[in-house]
């Protein structure tokens, strides 16, 4: 029997045939394109016969029999998708994994992973590639480390991807493979360019654009997708100022879903890390986040976030004073030497984010190990401090009230340098401390400097600081000249790269 068409060819109405053993059809594998058929089969054989029942009688049928007619039905031309993820244990709580090898297989692995991506020799094209990595535990975690503070988030991050690319992998698999494709060798090459999947890259931003999200799992899909193209595009471009629109509009689709999809503690890997995202960006233009965290009746702990989501919802009411103070001109007496300022719009936020401490879950101390937990701790407290440095940055330009700005800087340093110092590196992946950093260059010129060379250790936020080092040094100049300018505003006119947190 003729295999049925994928959907590219049902939707062209063309020729649609596969050779021997092909996963992909050959105008697909032609295209380097991914194949997949998302229509439903049809049930072999004429309809059944609808029989009539007297009153009172009853009729058992058999749960599951037309399914299993259509996975014996399956055909070269299903989806690829489909019919390897029916080979997997799909689920947040019992997610099947491979079986562990010893350290020294295990390690041999990953140098031979590792050593394909730099060679050009692995570059993620299908859908199947895709699931290689996603069911091995060794490839998934070197892939996504740079995006958890730990291998403790890699089992929920890892269930979560799965469970999306179940749910919509035709939508979200063009964004995904673009973005495995360049994070493996960003991690392989430590650095070194590679030329990105543009193609794939923008087939994969057209299908974000016109996702409607009408249920839960869409929602899901539009969070994790946007966060893929996020990265995608960071890494991709020397110079982006659309980055944030990416997040901003997956946000915004995801809107209407977003409050029941927080209070799934299994989605919280995928539903806080564009919210922070958001949120860093918005302190930074002065702009109002798309979505107010707000998480009742527990503690969350997540790969990126990480102890700062009781944090989220100050952080939010800041960006929206700022913004606020931004359309009417707020202005501060600069000519005040004080350090006790006078009561004005953002006293009341300061005085929350001074008396903030991270909550600890009861399993803290058991569900991390000791490096994830002092990165955890470490972040908390730079992003607090962060948060002070940039209420002072709203009331007062560069230039002005030095000493406090310095002060908050200098602290934030201290911080991370301490974190470098003391702590065991070992299965660390993220290091979020990019925009803690970020904002406290401007104030003080050297310790910033010297962490960025400790930073080298975590690719991506390597990368982004390194690109954000050209406009600290070109505040600096401003500041040097005299200006007397709000950070914020250079920040709007200058400023050409992603921030990421």
């Amino acid at each position: 029997m003729t295999p049925k068409a994928c959907d590219r060819c049902h939707q062209s109405k063309e020729k649609c045939s596969f050779g021997p053993k092909a996963e992909a059809c050959t105008r697909c594998r032609h295209l380097g394109i991914i194949c997949y058929t998302s229509r439903k089969k049809k049930r072999k054989g004429r309809r059944p016969v609808l029989k009539s029942f007297s009153h009172g009688s009853l009729q058992i049928w058999e749960p599951g029999r037309d399914d299993e007619a259509d996975a014996n039905n399956t055909k070269p031309g299903a989806s690829t998708l489909n019919r390897h993820f029916s080979q997997v244990n799909i689920g947040f709580g019992n997610t099947s994994l491979p079986a562990k090898l010893g350290e020294s297989s295990k390690d041999l692995a990953l140098s031979g992973f590792l050593g394909e991506v730099r060679r050009l020799r692995f570059i993620p094209q299908t859908a199947l590639d895709a699931i290689r990595i996603l069911t091995d535990d060794d490839k998934f975690t070197t892939v996504h480390i740079p995006f958890a503070m730990g291998r403790s988030f890699m089992q929920d991050l890892r269930g979560a991807i799965y469970s999306v690319l179940y749910h919509s992998g035709p939508v979200v698999a063009d964004g995904y493979l673009a973005f495995l494709g360049l994070v493996a060798h960003c991690q392989a090459s430590h650095l070194h360019w590679t030329t990105p999947d543009l193609c794939r890259g923008a087939t994969a931003l057209q299908n974000l654009r016109n996702i409607e999200t009408m249920r839960p799992q869409d929602a899901l899909c539009v969070l994790l997708l946007g966060q893929a193209l996020f990265v995608f595009e960071v890494l991709a471009n020397s110079f982006t100022t659309s980055a944030h629109s990416i997040v901003q509009s997956a946000l915004i689709s995801a809107k209407p879903w977003y409050l029941l999809l927080s209070r799934v503690p299994a989605f919280d890997t995928v539903t806080f890390c564009p919210v922070l995202m958001d949120i860093v960006n918005c302190l930074v233009y002065r702009k109002v986040p798309i979505i107010r965290m707000c998480v009742q009746g527990r503690i969350v702990v997540d790969r990126y976030a990480g102890l700062c989501s009781s944090l989220l919802p100050i952080l939010h009411r800041l960006c929206v004073q700022s913004h606020a103070a931004k359309s009417s001109a707020a202005t501060v007496d600069w000519g005040s030497t004080d350090r006790e300022h006078p009561e004005d719009c953002y006293t009341d936020i300061e005085r929350s984010i001074e008396l903030w401490a991270p909550s600890i879950p009861p399993n803290f101390f058991t569900a991390y190990d000791e490096s994830e937990r002092q990165m955890m701790t470490t972040q908390a407290n730079a992003y607090r401090l962060a948060a002070l440095l940039v209420i002072h940055r709203l009331r007062f330009p560069l230039g002005v009230q030095d000493t406090l700005g310095q002060y908050y800087a200098n602290c934030i340093f201290h911080e991370i340098s301490s974190f470098f110092a003391h702590s065991n590196m070992q299965g660390v992946g993220a290091f979020p401390v990019t925009f803690p950093l970020f904002i406290s260059m401007f104030e003080v010129e050297g310790p910033g400097e010297s962490l960025l060379e400790s930073l080298r250790r975590f690719p991506i936020q390597s990368i982004c600081m390194l690109k954000l080092h050209d406009f600290v040094r070109h505040v600096r100049r401003v500041k040097e000249s005299g200006d007397s300018m709000l950070l914020f505003d250079v920040v709007e006119h200058d400023l050409t790269h992603a921030v990421i947190p």
